[in-house]
């Protein structure tokens, strides 16, 4: 048991080892992705009679672009699977097999972290005032942003069963990405879907987005207007444990593990 815990441990630290020289490439892009959405909205939508609309759309950014950091290591995972499969290797350690998917699992959710971690403080630095955090409770987002890439990292596996090849990487991107992004509330709450349509704000609420959304919005803004923290954090954790679940089973069906 306690080879299998060096193990793991070494795996997760190798991961991080081979990541770091990439953060500040993944930093930069990070940095251009706000700095655009905050000079959209706060500068440019308002004419359109959007106003006030900056923080809101900073918050969905921090809490959704690890959601896109982990689908870019999907990506990695398939290219390898189709070339040099070092996964085979690992797979001949002394560890059960379903903790290899564990591990990079939880790589790919701390590395997404690292990057989705300095949103809020690059936002709130160039917003200043127009960005209060009074209504913030650091606990709550410490708990709603953790849990939401560590359901990132579990669903990347279930993702890359998904991808046959990486010339059908698209096909995922625009049928099961997109989608989940763009109904996930990443522009709007769903407490403004329900004014439009309760049947289909109800329906909405399968999409795990919405959730993780709404409690990292609930745990900055404050809870008017938002659905329930602790549902959110007690729904995102039935996600991650369904996602990780399935993915590790299918993902070790397909590479024919004993």
């Amino acid at each position: 048991m306690m080879l299998a815990f060096q193990t793991f441990g070494a795996l997760m630290w190798r991961d991080m080892a081979v990541f770091i020289p990439m953060w500040k490439d993944r930093f930069i892009n990070a940095i251009i992705w706000c700095v655009l959405t905050l000079l959209i909205f706060e500068y440019i939508m308002p004419q359109a009679g959007l106003a006030n609309y900056a923080v809101f759309m900073c918050i969905g950014t921090a809490a959704t672009v690890g959601f896109f950091e982990v689908t870019e290591n999907v990506s990695r995972f398939i290219a390898d699977l189709e070339g040099e499969r070092s996964l085979s290797y690992y797979l001949t350690l002394p560890l059960p097999q379903w903790a290899v998917f564990v591990r990079i699992a939880l790589s790919n959710a701390l590395q997404a972290l690292t990057v989705a971690g300095c949103f809020l403080p690059i936002s709130k630095l160039l917003l200043q005032s127009r960005f209060p955090l009074d209504a913030m409770s650091y606990g709550k987002f410490f708990i709603i942003f953790t849990l939401a890439h560590l359901f990132y990292g579990f669903l990347s596996l279930l993702i890359a069963v998904q991808v046959e090849s990486l010339y059908t990487m698209s096909n995922v991107w625009m049928r099961f990405i997109y989608p989940l992004w763009w109904l996930g509330g990443y522009q709007f709450s769903w407490s403004v879907l329900y004014k439009v349509n309760p049947y289909i704000a109800y329906v909405n609420l399968l999409n795990p987005l919405v959730w993780i959304l709404e409690g990292v919005r609930a745990s900055i803004l404050g809870q008017e207007g938002y659905l329930p923290f602790w549902m959110c954090v007690a729904v995102v954790t039935l996600y991650t444990a369904i996602v990780g679940l399935i993915g590790i089973r299918l993902l070790m069906r397909r590479l024919d593990c004993v």
